[in-house]
């Protein structure tokens, strides 16, 4: 049985984190957990102006008001009877919440990414995307949606997705895990990257991948969920929310990993741009730790 005993929500009052911490207030009610709220107040750094300002008496107004919302959103969590923390601080927004996931002791993290359209959407990273990429913990994330958001264990339909890098063991477990509680439809996804100037067939080698899916997946899954195994071939980030898409899922899990310097700065991993597309929540699950 999967225990969430700690879920630490960062919180920004934009409407994408409000959705978040929704959703963190139900899994935490679902699970007997315990919630940390946390919200950063980046300082404000003295410019010149033709006027004095007096840039700690703005950041404490700044802190005083953020404390009475946090405040405020905590109580809705208490009456619902959640066990519930609340931190605002003043720094650097990743040191902080780096450092919140650590004395928390966070078995997840829930955020939201803001959303965004067109050519910024792929190639501008964010808060939640930079603390995608060094988290030690799993990463829920939710974008701006209207589409109603089903809460584990009550989803019903599951995507794990995975390219067998390291992190792979820990994110099909936790994603057969969720499945299994539910229990929800699973479907387990490859994508075959084939290159553009490729001609051969990859079909054998699809069928051995999807083959090698099927032995991940433990037998005692099978006898409450209804189990698919699929290889498709293209673009993974595509196929992967075109799959979300077709098969209506509830949650995406996928495994994050390491990425050159330039590929993280530019082009932005599979993860961040599944995490940036998705309309369901994406729970992106690092390698755990030898």
């Amino acid at each position: 049985m999967i225990q969430f005993k700690n879920i630490l929500c960062p919180v920004d009052f934009f409407p994408a984190s409000e959705r978040a911490l929704e959703y963190a207030i139900a899994l935490a009610r679902n699970y007997n957990a315990k919630l940390h709220i946390l919200h950063v107040v980046a300082p404000v750094l003295p410019t010149s102006y033709e006027f004095s300002v007096n840039t700690a008496e703005l950041v404490e107004t700044f802190k005083q008001t953020a404390e009475k919302r946090v405040s405020e959103i905590a109580g809705g969590a208490r009456d619902q009877g959640i066990e519930t923390e609340t931190t605002v601080h003043v720094g650097d927004i990743d040191v902080e919440i780096a450092g919140a996931i650590d004395s928390s002791n966070a078995d997840i993290v829930v955020m939201g990414t803001h959303g965004r359209r067109g050519f910024e959407r792929w190639f501008l990273g964010s808060v939640t995307e930079r603390i995608l990429r060094h988290s030690p913990k799993p990463v829920l994330v939710l974008s701006e949606t209207d589409r109603p958001i089903a809460v584990p264990p009550d989803v019903k339909s599951v995507l794990v997705t995975t390219d067998f890098s390291e992190g792979t063991e820990a994110a099909v477990g936790l994603g057969v895990a969720l499945a299994e509680e539910a229990p929800a439809r699973l479907t387990m996804l490859h994508v075959v990257e084939q290159p553009p100037e490729y001609q051969g067939s990859v079909e054998g080698v699809a069928k051995i991948l999807e083959e090698h899916l099927d032995t991940m997946i433990p037998e005692s899954v099978r006898q409450w969920c209804t189990v698919q195994s699929e290889v498709r071939i293209g673009t993974p980030y595509q196929r992967i929310l075109a799959m979300a898409h077709e098969e209506n899922v509830d949650l995406i899990v996928m495994n994050i990993h390491g990425k050159g310097v330039f590929e993280r700065a530019v082009l932005g991993s599979t993860a961040e741009r599944v995490l940036r597309g998705a309309e369901c929540p994406v729970l992106a699950v690092p390698a755990a730790k030898r």
